[in-house]
């Protein structure tokens, strides 16, 4: 039996694409697109499928937290994630989504097949190129991330913190707001120093702005 397919992609031309290498293996059937994460939510309100090719940058609701969503609607659904972005970040945040397979766009025939079959058949998948950047991350020292990326070692308190202290709030002023004792600010304030790198209230601002707090 035909194993069926909803590809969802913002670019028509790749969804051709994809469907073309797909529908020419005979093994599956390519029953559905959508433009978005929205009509791929919407489709599968109604529709059940067996496995979802995911773009991930895409208008209205990208792949992140379309998968999410089918996932939590139920965790059966394979998801494959396909995209031009082989970074970490992207990497990561769609297994974290959920995403039982991902791969480049870039990788091919044989890849997307391999990769459809394996899921079909209930396993992971992850092209050579995005196992390296996974293996890659893997092997850093927690240093080296805190470096890369020092924001998502931030607690939410820590950036409450922060938060304040780019508004020129006291230690008295950012306990009082936050329901906290000084000795409590004083000690987030030196993390956000170890953490960020930077030596006083001044650098704290800087990287602030920097990253959008």
């Amino acid at each position: 039996m035909s194993i069926n397919i909803l590809l969802v992609d913002d670019h028509k031309i790749m969804r051709d694409g994809i469907k073309a290498i797909i529908t020419e293996s005979g093994e599956y059937t390519v029953v559905a697109e959508a433009s978005d994460g929205v009509e791929a939510l919407d489709f599968l309100a109604e529709n059940d499928i067996d496995i979802i090719v995911m773009d991930i940058n895409m208008p209205n609701l990208d792949g992140v937290e379309c998968t999410r969503a089918i996932k939590k609607r139920s965790a059966e659904t394979k998801v494959l994630a396909m995209s031009m972005y082989v970074d970490e970040q992207h990497i990561v945040n769609m297994l974290k989504a959920g995403a039982n397979g991902y791969i480049s766009k870039d990788a091919g025939k044989k890849v997307l097949l391999e990769a459809l079959e394996a899921i079909n058949n209930g396993e992971a998948y992850h092209g050579s190129e995005i196992t390296k950047v996974i293996m890659s991350e893997f092997s850093k020292t927690k240093e080296e991330k805190m470096r890369e990326n020092p924001i998502s070692f931030l607690t939410s308190r820590e950036k409450d913190v922060l938060k304040l202290i780019v508004e020129e709030k006291s230690n008295y002023e950012i306990a009082d707001q936050l329901h906290i004792s000084i000795r409590t600010v004083d000690a987030h304030r030196r993390n956000l120093l170890q953490k960020t790198g930077v030596k006083n209230a001044v650098g704290l601002t800087k990287f602030a702005l920097k990253h959008g707090i």
